[in-house]
């Protein structure tokens, strides 16, 4: 699995570096109700503008698979207090003359 990670990031961190190296260009962002400019490189907002959809998706997904997370903690400790009520007791085990 880690190997996985590494094929994938790498040639992704080489993408993400050759992007950046060919938009350095100065693109004017103004904010409109505001009377401030502010001049960035063409990547940048193109970067914060992705990586803000992703935050928004991770967080979308989280929230709607946390019925789900929590079914799973709720069978988790079920299964849990079913196997710790099968198990007989250490007092049992040594009054039969189990060890």
């Amino acid at each position: 699995m880690r190997i996985l990670y590494w094929i994938i990031s790498i040639p992704l961190a080489v993408l993400i570096a050759v992007f950046a190296v060919s938009n350095r260009a100065l693109v004017t962002l103004s904010l409109w109700p505001l009377p401030y400019e502010v001049d960035l490189p063409l990547f940048l907002p193109i970067m914060v503008a992705l990586l803000l959809g992703l935050g928004i998706g991770f967080a979308y997904e989280w929230l709607i698979h946390g019925k789900h997370r929590r079914a799973v903690r709720r069978m988790d400790s079920e299964l849990k207090r079913i196997k710790t009520d099968d198990a007989p007791p250490k007092a049992d085990q040594k009054a039969l003359g189990h060890s």
